[in-house]
């Protein structure tokens, strides 16, 4: 009876929706009517969507966060530099040569350098999300060139490495090089890597060997086309006893005639998902021969006088992880790239959605689909969550720069830097991919076309979230290393309050009655399990970790790093906000950031354990559904302080209208520049 009740009111209900529907429905057939926004222009309907009171250049100031003279003039250079203009019909061969013309390019400005990584390793980050807005291609390359092999280079090598100018052919790009770590059989257990390099006293040299198929060099970047040196971690052997992996100096190619050396076999690894400018190849090494001099000799070398094997670090474990240090920084040039891809994404699918009308409620096409409650729901997290893990890699950079420009040797503040590094990756790969393709999917056919940019952010993303460590690999690192400083009492625990002081009103309360509490709740619970499952069950440490726990792990890793963010993004807002109306949408976006995660993402963790009440859910919805209307106002405004020169914005997000008048054959054509 119930049922049957409850049928007859949904009935009546449909029945009264759908009399509503054709009382307001036109009276005169659709195509003799006028739409009352159709003579409006994309720029025109666009600018319906800007808050002009938003100080735009106060928030640019705080994304940007530092570098500000360098961000200026690179922007200046993809904003006038015809070569940065998107082209698509391109074979292999000239797309990447497309993309070493525009590394070059961002060389020749002289505005960064790789011993910026003594001094600022900011510049090379900014240098990196600025490349981002350009061309995911060039910016790996930039990557590799700068970060891998010329920070390798400048870290790991010393005088004999760096005299001769060859630092200076590093900034130029007279010489490239490519960072020679994974394998095929070896990529994030690098650590048994098979190449090896075998000290022979007698001449006082190398051999460098790729003892099989598996201990090939595999995707690495810059190798197929382009690298006259490698940096080649091999496994080193000395008197015949096992040293630990170290890093050489190995020329690939000759300067003068481009050829590979003797000894050294090239493969082009061919066409990928995405990226396809860089030259990705597979490197084996024949028993080549290289000086003693090319081991990049700062921490270890070989005495030349009686061949002895000597080195500043003991344990051969740590000796990896130090050779590999380059991947951290790594790690936080991926992560500002990718961002920029979001970036890109956003501002393509919100000014395409605010110009492109659609069905309103008088039946004819005159509302902008970013008026709908769906579109807004599906792009404003993702604004606001850009903006927010912005705040969030700013702090990771700037402890970064503090540990490492400091003079200083302190260990904990390293470690720290260390999982910060891990966590900020992953969590911004994953949101990259998240942003390419909902951004996609809301701008429908048009988000298909390659012109139109956002595909350039999913390849991209899938990119970031294996190189430089697999994420779930990395989350596994992070949580380790939490539960490490959380034994010896080293890490720092939120500011948790009691429940009843939650306001979901208020950044800083649901940070510390949320964030605060769930990270440390997932860490001791996952502490507890382990010790009971190890020490009272006796079952290995593997099982547990690997085999019955794993869920666990990744969501320590995914709480802690949440907190870690939202955590800056609340110190950023307090100490570098000065308007009224830049703390507002900062806030703005932090909260609804917030409450995103809880409703979408970890709601059923969070009821479980009682953080989250019942009643709480329909609060949090309604909340969620206010801030996207008000940011929707905003978004515009908000994606101008990205900074992304209108010269490199795609149809849809110009005047789309006009692009589609010509035979464009899905390319920006010079007899018809795009139009705003």
């Amino acid at each position: 009876m119930a049922t049957n009740n409850s049928q007859k009111r949904l009935s009546n209900i449909l029945n009264q929706l759908n009399a509503d529907s054709q009382q307001q429905s036109p009276s005169t057939p659709l195509s003799v009517q006028s739409c009352a926004n159709i003579s409006q222009s994309p720029k025109e309907l666009r600018e319906k969507w800007m808050d002009r009171s938003l100080n735009i250049s106060e928030l640019q100031r705080i994304l940007d966060h530092d570098n500000f003279e360098l961000r200026a003039g690179l922007r200046r250079l993809i904003a006038s530099d015809p070569i940065f203009i998107a082209k698509y019909h391109l074979s292999l061969a000239e797309e990447r040569e497309l993309a070493l013309q525009r590394l070059k390019r961002f060389t020749d400005t002289k505005l960064f350098s790789v011993r910026n990584f003594r001094d600022n390793p900011g510049a090379i980050f900014a240098a990196h999300e600025i490349a981002g807005f350009a061309d995911g291609s060039m910016a790996t390359k930039m990557t590799v060139q700068f970060n891998l092999f010329g920070g390798t280079v400048l870290k790991l090598g010393t005088h004999r490495h760096h005299c001769n100018g060859f630092l200076d052919e590093i900034d130029s790009l007279r010489s490239i090089g490519c960072f020679g770590l994974t394998e095929l059989g070896f990529g994030n257990n690098a650590v048994e890597m098979q190449t090896t390099a075998t000290y022979e006293a007698a001449t006082g040299t190398w051999l460098i060997d790729t003892p099989s198929s598996l201990a090939q060099k595999y995707w690495i970047t810059n190798s197929a086309i382009h690298a006259q040196w490698c940096v080649v971690f091999a496994q080193t052997i000395v008197e015949g006893r096992h040293e630990g992996i170290h890093g050489f100096l190995v020329q690939i190619r000759d300067h003068a005639t481009h050829a590979v050396c003797d000894g050294v076999r090239i493969e082009d690894m061919g066409y990928k998902l995405a990226c396809n400018g860089v030259d990705n190849g597979k490197l084996w090494f024949h028993r080549v021969r290289v000086p003693r001099t090319a081991l990049l000799n700062a921490m270890s070398d070989v005495d030349a006088s009686t061949g002895r094997f000597v080195s500043s670090i003991a344990k051969k474990r740590a000796r990896f992880l130090a050779v590999a240090d380059q991947l951290l920084s790594g790690r936080i040039c991926i992560a500002a790239m990718c961002l920029s891809c979001c970036k890109v994404s956003l501002i393509v699918a919100l000014r395409y959605a605010a110009s492109r009308l659609t069905v309103g409620a008088s039946g004819r096409s005159d509302t902008p689909i970013l008026s709908y409650q769906l579109q807004q729901r599906e792009l404003m997290p993702l604004l606001a969550k850009t903006v927010v893990l912005n705040l969030g890699l700013n702090y990771v950079k700037d402890r970064y720069r503090a540990s490492t420009t400091g003079g200083g040797d302190d260990k904990d503040d390293a470690h720290e830097v260390l999982i910060l590094c891990c966590a900020i990756k992953p969590t911004i790969a994953w949101h990259s991919n998240a942003v390419g393709n909902i951004c996609r999917e809301r701008c429908g056919g048009q988000g298909y076309l390659s012109i139109n940019r956002l595909a350039e952010c999913i390849g991209f993303a899938h990119a970031g979230m294996t190189a430089e460590g697999d994420n779930r690999v990395l989350y596994q690192k992070v949580c380790k290393e939490v539960l490490a400083r959380v034994r010896s009492g080293k890490h720092r625990f939120g500011a948790q309050q009691p429940p009843a002081a939650l306001s979901w009103q208020c950044p800083r309360s649901i940070q510390a009655n949320v964030f605060d509490r769930a990270e440390k709740m997932c860490l001791m619970e996952l502490a507890q399990i382990m010790a009971r499952k190890i020490q009272s069950e006796k079952k290995p440490l593997f099982e547990v970790w690997m085999q019955e726990d794993q869920d666990k792990v990744q969501v320590c890793a995914e709480i802690y790093s949440l907190r870690m963010v939202y955590e800056a993004a609340l110190t950023a807002i307090e100490r570098e906000c000065r308007s009224p109306s830049t703390r507002q949408v900062l806030t703005d976006c932090l909260r609804l950031t917030q409450l995103n995660d809880v409703y979408d993402k970890h709601l059923p963790l969070l009821l479980s354990r009682g953080v989250v009440r019942n009643d709480d859910v329909a609060i949090i919805r309604t909340e969620l559904n206010v801030l996207t209307a008000k940011l929707a106002r905003q978004s515009l405004s908000v994606c101008e302080a990205f900074g992304i020169p209108q010269e490199l914005l795609p149809p849809i997000a110009m005047n789309w209208i006009e692009y589609n008048e010509w035979d464009n054959q899905g390319e920006i054509l010079p007899q018809h520049p795009l139009q705003e």
